[in-house]
């Protein structure tokens, strides 16, 4: 593509601390295949000017580089501000994507009139926490999900049409986790949304159970507020603080019933870690359950 020609998709990637998986990650995306012009905008952002990345050398890529750092929302939302294509796609710095990606996800768009989620690959599966963080955070997607069953997206694998974005975004700053659940949700109910299990993306999860169990209870905080929100399928669940407990219960069923559901080549792996699940699904309810009572306290107090 000539980088005067205006491009149809823009491809916005946020990046902090991601120097192992940045360079893997523009690389894929610029060997996807995809014929019809697109673009990619990297949002890099550190704590210090020397932990920002280098220039990309194809003119496809403009870096934005930031410090100190901006939470992902922000970052997301800058790239979309300076996007020029009419479709918009975003992914993550940790993730790969294949040959066909954007075409799949541009076909299931229907010309450009709906938010298409993609499915997720484990990228880690010979790590324990690795494919332990799969289970709880992205099985969800899985390719062989039912496309007319899934009713939510991920920011590392979702297209939103420039108008819709214009129109219902952008991501809420205020939560740094969940807000892709919550405007995915919204597009659902607006009737424009679609899951494209065929766009698949590889994910590159956390690979410590510590650093898993720490990012699932950062998750349990935003998901109390995600609860009090928006359209969240586990929203009487998650909304009152008592039911924490059970939301956490919950999940583990869910996630298992869709193991032996969707994923055989899983089943055993996911058995053996099953310990590590539960530990990790108990710091996310014991999160979910301390954040929401911290809201409820909040609430309460504005209203005397």
């Amino acid at each position: 593509m000539n980088p005067t020609t205006e491009p149809r998709v823009s491809v916005v990637v946020p990046a902090y601390r991601a120097e192992r998986t940045l360079d893997r990650c523009v690389a894929s995306l610029l060997a996807n295949g995809y014929a019809g012009g697109f673009e990619v905008i990297v949002v890099a952002s550190a704590d210090t000017i020397d932990g920002l990345p280098s220039p990309f050398a194809d003119a496809r890529v403009t870096l934005v580089a930031v410090v100190p750092r901006l939470g992902a929302a922000a970052a997301r939302n800058r790239g979309a501000a300076l996007a020029r294509g009419e479709l918009l796609v975003f992914t993550d710095a940790d993730v790969e994507v294949g040959p066909g990606w954007l075409d799949a996800l541009v076909l299931a768009s229907a010309g450009g009139e709906r938010a298409v989620a993609g499915s997720v690959v484990n990228g880690t599966p010979d790590s324990g926490p690795g494919t332990v963080e799969y289970l709880v955070e992205f099985l969800d997607l899985h390719p062989r999900r039912p496309a007319r069953t899934a009713w939510h997206g991920a920011t590392c694998n979702l297209l939103v049409p420039a108008s819709l974005w214009r129109s219902t975004g952008p991501f809420p700053e205020d939560m740094e986790g969940g807000e892709d659940t919550l405007l995915t949700g919204r597009w659902r109910a607006m009737g424009r949304f679609a899951f494209a299990p065929e766009a698949s993306v590889v994910h590159h999860n956390r690979t410590t159970l510590r650093s898993v169990v720490e990012h699932q209870a950062m998750f349990g905080r935003f998901t109390a507020h995600l609860g009090r929100r928006g359209p969240y399928k586990l929203r009487p669940l998650v909304r009152y603080t008592p039911l924490a407990p059970v939301a956490a219960a919950g999940r583990l069923v869910s996630i298992y019933a869709r193991v032996f559901a969707w994923a055989p080549e899983l089943r055993g792996r996911a058995l053996r870690l099953l310990p590590s699940v539960v530990v990790t699904l108990a710091a996310w309810g014991a999160a979910l359950a301390a954040e929401g009572a911290r809201i409820d306290v909040r609430t309460l107090r504005a209203r005397r």
